[in-house]
């Protein structure tokens, strides 16, 4: 029995095309001040509001330490807030502040000419096709990263 190519294993072709992407993520972002994980976080803290730094780390599918380190740093330059949580007291919440929200749509903006360039070999019709296959993939995996509402609308759990 021969050994697949690996080109023929979706797992092989996520990871090379995440390794691809993720180079051109950190040139745009390194900039910025921020590492992907980082602007995850105030991508999440923005559109989801306030949630404890394991519920963050989860919907930005890394461990609770590279969460934490990110975190400080983001504190650190005010662009996070800690906050007890209104209800919990144990709880301590992680909130976006104005300068996170505004560095987040940065971001969004420095990185547009890279999703363009990914979704470059699709026609446009196709575009959303490809979107939508991906959050189902995910949605299957770490159904927590596409968000509280992303997943009932994409076929999360």
């Amino acid at each position: 029995m021969a050994v697949k190519d690996p080109s023929e294993r979706i797992g092989y072709l996520i990871w090379q095309l995440s390794q691809a992407y993720a180079q051109r993520l950190e040139r745009v972002l390194r900039p910025l001040g921020l590492t992907q994980a980082q602007f995850s976080a105030l991508v999440r803290l923005s559109r989801d509001g306030a949630m404890s730094s394991a519920e963050l780390a989860r919907r930005c599918g890394v461990t609770a330490q590279s969460m934490g380190a990110g975190l400080r740093s983001l504190v650190e330059r005010g662009l996070v807030e800690r906050r007890p949580h209104p209800t919990h007291g144990k709880i301590i919440e992680m909130c976006v502040t104005p300068a996170g929200e505004a560095l987040a749509l940065r971001g969004e903006t420095a990185l547009e000419p890279c999703e363009q360039e990914t979704l470059e070999p699709f026609l446009p019709q196709e575009r959303e096709q490809v979107r939508t296959h991906l959050r189902r993939m995910l949605g299957a995996l770490n159904a927590a990263a596409l968000g509280p509402d992303d997943g009932d609308q994409h076929g999360g759990t």
